[in-house]
């Protein structure tokens, strides 16, 4: 199975953001990613950076990994999608799903792999600040 670790970031809400993902098969880094997506909220950055990861995702079993309550509620449908900024999102992350075999899980903060994506996002961030 890949595993793939994905966070978002806005400084501000909206302010600077930056999004970004590393995936794993088995204990071996084989992609990872941060860029900057300019002003959004961090509720719309979580949702790009697991649509940037679904794009390059290997045609393999996949767990998407993330620390957001709301968005992984929401794409377990534990939670409704209720603004229309983000059900164009969720509608596109679905999409890209639809093609592949995904799973959602929620996982803190201090997990390594979100750790990982974290330090690599707030780096582009400090690039553009």
């Amino acid at each position: 199975m890949i595993k793939i670790y994905t966070d978002g970031a806005a400084r501000g809400n909206p302010g600077p953001a930056a999004v970004g993902y590393v995936i794993f098969k088995g204990d071996k880094l084989i992609k990872k990613s941060a860029r900057y997506i300019g002003k959004a909220t961090n509720n719309i950055a979580e949702y790009q950076a697991i649509i940037s990861a679904l794009r390059v995702a290997p045609k393999k079993p996949i767990l998407i990994l993330s620390d957001s309550r709301l968005v992984m509620n929401q794409l377990s449908g534990k939670f409704k999608v209720k603004k229309e900024h983000l059900k164009k999102l969720y509608g596109k992350v679905k999409e890209l799903c639809s093609k592949l075999d995904v799973k959602f899980k929620r996982v803190p903060r201090d997990t390594p792999g979100i750790v990982i994506v974290d330090t690599l996002i707030n780096k582009e961030l400090d690039k553009h600040m």
